[in-house]
């Protein structure tokens, strides 16, 4: 339909140029057949337009129909009358043209307003309809894998690695009343409130910050997606609490924000690569 309506507007403006391109060349012709008729000639070339020229006259005497003789011609303002008209009319279709020009200018802006407004709604039910399935998302899977801190390692009093565990299981349990599950050497926690992760955030950070002579290696995935989580954790960052791209973006709709999520990088795994994200502090 836009396309046809555009079309409407060029063949108008197109077909009132070829009115104006018909006016400019009947002047011409009004002015060699008025000198025609001055000196008393005949031109045979000039017939096919005389009957128009003719009629044009007619019209043009109503309006002023003077005529003097000078040095034996007759001059007639009719003539005048006649190029005055065509003249005015040449300037009144460019007028229109004009006019047509500023009317399909209102309809291509009215038009292009009415998509950016149709746009935005669309974008805005999206985004909706988006944030509607991410909130959805509630379950999430936590890994914790540990190892001895290369500080301790060398030390002449061994540190007992599955003792630092049991430390660290029994924290968290007392915190969040959660018992592990074992997946890929490392410990696993399922929790059902997205929402709130947050607050296990926390318990998080306070192990990463602890004086317990054990790294963790913490991941998390939302959803139920375990082969991305084990691929998480196979990358190993220690130090960190990471998760992968998507879990990212279902942290931006959580009401309450404590932490942020930054890039850590992409890393290959197998054919496909994976965006990894971190937790920071909001400092």
């Amino acid at each position: 339909m836009h396309e046809f309506i555009i079309g409407i507007f060029n063949f108008v403006k197109s077909t009132l140029y070829f009115f104006r391109i018909v006016c400019v060349f009947c002047i011409l012709m009004l002015l060699l057949y008025w000198i025609q008729n001055l000196t008393h000639a005949t031109w045979a070339w000039i017939g096919f337009i005389k009957p128009f020229l003719d009629w044009l006259l007619e019209e043009a005497n109503k309006i002023y129909s003077v005529s003097f003789d000078l040095w034996g011609a007759v001059f007639e303002f009719k003539y005048l009358s006649a190029l005055i008209i065509l003249v005015i009319s040449s300037y009144v279709l460019k007028l229109v043209e004009f006019l047509v020009g500023v009317v399909e200018n209102i309809y291509r802006g009215t038009r292009m307003l009415c998509k950016k407004t149709e746009q935005t709604l669309m974008n805005k039910q999206l985004h909706e309809d988006v944030k509607k399935e991410e909130l959805k998302l509630t379950n999430y899977s936590l890994l914790i894998k540990t190892r001895i801190k290369k500080k301790f390692s060398h030390q002449e009093i061994s540190i007992n690695l599955d003792e630092q565990n049991k430390i660290m299981t029994d924290f968290i349990k007392e915190k969040t009343s959660k018992a592990p599950m074992s997946f890929g050497g490392a410990y696993m926690y399922q929790f059902n409130d997205f929402e709130h992760i947050d607050t296990v955030l926390d318990i998080m950070f306070k192990l990463l910050n602890s004086s317990a002579p054990l790294d963790y290696a913490i991941t998390i995935q939302v959803g139920d997606n375990l082969n991305q989580l084990g691929k998480l954790l196979e990358l190993e960052h220690y130090g960190q609490v990471t998760m992968a791209a998507d879990t990212a973006y279902r942290y931006k709709y959580n009401t309450i924000h404590r932490y942020q999520t930054a890039q850590v990088g992409l890393f290959q795994t197998g054919e496909k690569t994976l965006e990894v994200h971190e937790f920071k502090p909001i400092l």
